[in-house]
């Protein structure tokens, strides 16, 4: 073997020529069987594949962290457990915790653990993704008000499926786990049933050693839906973005409108006032002060009206964190495996140290950022500190824990 790993890998007539010190290698085997280290199918040294599986696992370390905290918050919070939404945000941190587990199996020989490896990876890197995908879509139904003749659509359907929208019932969070999981679980069955998992690089996943159909595979099964989700997530967020900000500009005309209306009120209290008391200078001058109301005078809003403007504000500015999330986690693994194919079809040897380094951080920073644009709102850091409170008898409700953020968009 001895072929570097990518994403379409070597060329076929790479692989019909095998390397003859390969073909020594027994690695301690009885009867000499091959069961050669994951570095084996790699161009990269061992010391290079080592740094790149090392900050996959710090990563990884971070990532079981911020999904536990999500977990827990849920698990022990009876409020954000009647929370629709959140319930869309524990799968994703379920997906998330299981997607921290497999960089602990530190680059595996072949064999069961590489392979348990790479079926890790498959399906809960997918099923996070999926996750974030049917966040967008709840979003997306949730602001759609619009009604398009010609009958219902698709998604209209499905919203209906699950109850969105319909306000006789709350939705079923079941309906879209039963989706996630099983979508997942299949595309992990079909490179299993190939017989295509193996060493892939720093870790275990599809081995392009296997050729076309492990090629074909890699894209079919990850890569290709990753990238129509980051596309729906663009296509969905802009729509929603600019309905909410159409909501934004209505909430703001209408607290003008309200302001004007104060105003006006008060200036005609003021106006009786002056009347009753003409002739009398001190009543005069003290009704002024009485008709304005204390702490803000023409520019005060009620508090509803203030709370709406600044959760639409929050959530615009966080609709752009969400497919930003996967571009950032999956960009260089993408350019990554592209030149594993380009570079190894001409060459024989598609790694490039660089490209992992840069492919690892990346795909690092996923459970993380996930963690923090969907889970890390008002609502779970004022429920953790109340936890924290409770577990330890110290007070975080008053420290920047506790205070940091408002409410939950």
């Amino acid at each position: 073997t001895g072929r570097p790993s990518g994403f379409f890998g070597s060329s076929t007539a790479s692989m019909l020529t095998p390397n003859p010190s390969d073909l020594s290698r027994t690695d301690g085997v009885e009867g000499g069987e091959t069961m050669g280290a994951i570095g084996d199918s790699s161009a990269l040294t061992t010391a290079q594949l080592t740094t790149v599986a090392e900050i996959m696992v710090a990563g990884a370390f971070f990532s079981t962290l911020g999904s536990l905290v999500i977990i827990t918050v849920f698990l022990n919070s009876p409020e954000l457990r009647k929370s629709f939404a959140f319930q869309l945000v524990f799968g994703l941190a379920l997906a998330e915790l299981g997607n921290s587990f497999w960089p602990y199996f530190f680059m595996p020989r072949e064999g069961a653990a590489c392979e348990c490896q790479a079926v890790l990876l498959q399906f809960f890197s997918f099923a996070s993704i999926a996750w974030t995908g049917v966040i967008a879509w709840t979003l997306e139904m949730a602001t759609n008000t619009e009604r398009k003749p010609g009958g219902p659509s698709p998604s209209s359907v499905a919203a209906a499926v699950v109850g969105i929208g319909d306000p006789t019932r709350a939705p079923d969070v079941r309906k879209f786990h039963v989706a996630v999981w099983s979508t997942s679980f299949v595309l992990v069955l079909v490179p299993w049933l190939a017989g295509v998992y193996g060493p892939a690089g720093a870790w275990c996943w599809i081995d392009p050693r296997h050729g076309a159909e492990s090629h074909a595979l890699r894209l079919v099964c990850f890569y290709l839906p990753l990238w129509c989700v980051v596309g729906f997530q663009i296509r969905t967020y802009r729509r929603v973005y600019l309905r909410l900000r159409r909501v934004a500009s209505l909430a703001a005309a209408t607290a003008a409108v309200r302001a004007d209306m104060r105003r006006e009120a008060r200036d005609r209290d003021a106006a009786r006032t002056n009347e009753k008391d003409a002739g009398l200078e001190t009543s005069a001058v003290s009704s002024v002060p009485d008709a304005t109301p204390a702490g803000g005078g023409e520019t005060a809003k009620d508090e509803d009206e203030v709370d709406v403007e600044v959760t639409l504000r929050r959530l615009l500015r966080r609709l752009g964190a969400y497919p930003a999330v996967l571009i950032v986690a999956w960009t260089f693994p993408t350019i990554n495996r592209l030149n594993n194919y380009v570079q190894g079809s001409k060459t024989g040897q598609g790694d490039n140290y660089t490209l992992y380094v840069l492919m690892a951080i990346g795909m690092s920073t996923q459970g993380v950022g996930n963690a923090v644009v969907y889970g890390m709102s008002g609502a779970v850091r004022r429920e953790a500190a109340v936890l924290l409170e409770r577990w330890t008898g110290a007070r975080f409700w008053g420290s920047p824990f506790g205070r940091w953020g408002r409410g939950s968009a």
